[in-house]
């Protein structure tokens, strides 16, 4: 009934939008057919240390608010700070932003071109060491025993942080592409 009411108009629609929209690929400057060989790397422009090295400042940035969070959802706390809570997130989403930025400035300067996904994963590894907090909280902060009590935290934490990291990845991602464009679009090659 509900699905039927809601979702098959929506579906329809979405599905008419997505083939009528002008979905062609706007490039700021010529583009080669083949792709060039990417020279060799420095230790720091290497793919896995700038998705491992970038997510340690957006997490610096929540971590305490991460307790107040953590203890009011598993100790049963009140959470009143909300406002606060929005300027955290607001936080969380520039530092994303400009660690993004700084992290593909890096892969551009070291010639790599590959700089998509590995913008994605930068931002989202923030979501790596939010659950290493919450294995320390467990371990540290919680009286949780037992393999329910254990697969319930677990289960819940991983879930926050897939939906963390994914929130995460396409802020920093969308604030990538949207640099990438910008300094683009000032090379003018004839």
């Amino acid at each position: 009934g509900i699905w039927l009411l809601f979702a098959a108009p929506l579906t329809v629609l979405g599905t008419v939008l997505g083939r009528h929209w002008n979905g062609a690929t706007k490039f700021p400057c010529r583009v080669n057919a083949l792709p060039r060989q990417i020279p060799e790397h420095q230790w720091y422009t290497h793919p896995v240390a700038i998705v491992l090295l970038t997510g340690w400042l957006p997490f610096g940035s929540i971590f305490i608010e991460m307790y107040f969070i953590f203890t009011s959802f598993w100790n049963y706390k009140f959470y009143y700070v909300y406002g606060f809570m929005l300027l955290v997130f607001i936080i969380l989403a520039i530092v994303s932003v400009c660690v993004t930025i700084v992290a593909v400035y890096f892969l551009l300067n070291a010639e790599d071109y590959r700089w998509p996904w590995i913008s994605f994963l930068a931002s989202a590894s923030t979501s790596g060491y939010v659950f290493l907090y919450s294995v320390y909280y467990f371990l540290v902060k919680t009286n949780m025993t037992g393999f329910l009590q254990t697969a319930y935290y677990f289960s819940y934490m991983a879930l926050f942080c897939f939906a963390l990291g994914l929130m995460c990845g396409t802020i920093g991602s969308f604030g990538s592409m949207i640099f990438v464009k910008r300094i683009y679009q000032n090379i003018h090659v004839d």
